[in-house]
């Protein structure tokens, strides 16, 4: 069984971008499920890694947010086919190598997904990445029993990029696949100083160079 799972604050973005997706995406057994967040994603995500943990017969689980569009009925076909090798533990759309901030896409990019601002393509592909973009996670039955998201990041960032480092920590493969989607995104980072305090947490906690100006997030 493939499961779904979305953390909702807009239920008119649900209704319109990843409930379609669900739908044609969803095989019959599957099992979907929402959820909410107040004040960080990284507890709610947590507490749908628990109730999935249990279920008999995960064969992964798939988390996305509100505004991701799942585009193609073959998606868990393709699920599947990128979580045969036990050592893969997270697979996304798009992400990157070189990866040491939150601003993955200064990193080399790869994979490719189509966004309302327009194509972001690095190429296409199956790939080894140090992360993935959180628009969209698959997750390996492993990695919903072993990791957590870390509830020290406040908001809507870091969550993504610090749970593949913590995968890749603990010797397995996070990938980008072709798993087509729409991210039907305003753009933007939200509370820029939130995000800019998740960098900064991240870049300490992973042994990076901090920021320059780490009050703000374009300088991340």
């Amino acid at each position: 069984m493939i499961g779904f799972a979305c953390c909702v604050g807009d239920q008119g973005k649900f209704a319109r971008y990843a409930l379609p997706g669900l739908r044609l995406a969803a095989e019959a057994d599957a099992v979907i499920a929402d959820t909410t967040a107040e004040g960080s994603i990284a507890p709610a995500y947590n507490e749908i890694l628990d109730a999935f943990a249990s279920m008999d017969g995960l064969e992964a689980l798939v988390l996305l947010h509100e505004d991701c569009e799942i585009v193609v009925p073959d998606f868990c076909a393709r699920v599947r086919a990128e979580l045969a090798d036990p050592d893969v533990a997270i697979v996304g759309a798009v992400g990157a190598i070189g990866v040491t901030s939150l601003r993955w896409w200064e990193g080399a990019g790869r994979g490719h997904v189509r966004e309302t601002r327009g194509i972001v393509d690095f190429g296409g592909g199956a790939h080894d990445v140090d992360a993935v973009d959180g628009l969209l996670m698959v997750l390996s039955p492993w990695a919903v029993r072993e990791l957590r998201f870390d509830t020290g990041y406040e908001g809507f960032h870091a969550y993504d990029i610090d749970l593949c480092f913590a995968a890749r920590e603990r010797g397995k493969r996070v990938r980008v696949a072709d798993l087509p989607v729409v991210h039907h995104t305003k753009g933007g980072y939200g509370d820029e100083a939130a995000y800019a305090r998740a960098d900064q947490r991240f870049r300490e906690k992973w042994h990076f160079a901090p920021a320059e100006r780490p009050d703000r997030a374009d300088a991340a």
